[in-house]
C-alpha cells in the first residue's frame, strides 16, 4: 500500500514536470506575452466619419490600446509598415495572419478592439469602414480612411 502511494507520487511529479516543460516551450514559441507586463491602458475613439481621436499616442511597452468604435458601421484597422508581431494576452478583435502579424478583424459598431503593445517602435495604422459591413450608414463609393499612430518607447 505504501509502495503504491510512493509510485503514484513519483508518476504525478513526473507528469507535472513534463507538463511544465511543455508549457514553457510552447510559451516561448507563442506570439503572446505574459499579462504581467501590462502597465497601463489608453483609449482611442474611432468614427467612420470623424476619424481617430487621438490620432497619435505615445506609450510604454506593456500598454494596452483600446479602440472604441463610436461609429454606426463596422470598422477595420490595418497596420502599415512596421507590423505588430508580439502582444500581451487576450487581444480583442485582432488575430494573427499568415505572415505572423496581428491584424484587425471587423470591429462591430458600439464595440471595442484592444491590443497590448510590447515591442518598441512606431506602428502606423489606417482606419476604414469594413467593406460590405452592415450598419445604418449608407455605402459610399470612396469610403474615408483615417491614419493613426502608436509610438512605443
Amino acid at each position: 500500500m505504501k509502495t503504491a502511494k510512493y509510485f503514484a507520487a513519483i508518476v504525478f511529479a513526473l507528469c507535472f514536470t513534463l507538463t511544465s516543460a511543455f508549457a514553457a516551450e510552447r510559451a516561448k514559441d507563442s506570439k503572446i506575452a505574459a499579462d504581467q507586463n501590462i502597465k497601463e491602458t489608453k483609449i482611442i475613439r474611432l468614427d467612420a466619419l470623424g476619424g481617430i481621436s487621438p490620432a497619435e499616442v505615445t506609450v510604454k511597452p506593456g500598454t494596452t490600446i483600446v479602440w472604441v468604435n463610436n461609429s454606426r458601421s463596422q470598422l477595420e484597422l490595418k497596420f502599415e509598415g512596421k507590423q505588430v508581431t508580439m502582444a500581451c494576452k487576450s487581444p480583442v478583435h485582432f488575430m494573427v495572419d499568415d505572415d505572423g502579424s496581428f491584424v484587425s478583424d471587423r470591429i462591430p459598431q458600439d464595440s471595442v478592439a484592444s491590443l497590448c503593445f510590447v515591442e518598441k517602435g512606431e506602428f502606423t495604422y489606417h482606419l476604414r469602414k469594413a467593406p460590405g459591413g452592415s450598419g445604418s450608414t449608407p455605402p459610399t463609393e470612396n469610403p474615408k480612411e483615417f491614419n493613426g499612430k502608436i509610438i512605443v518607447q
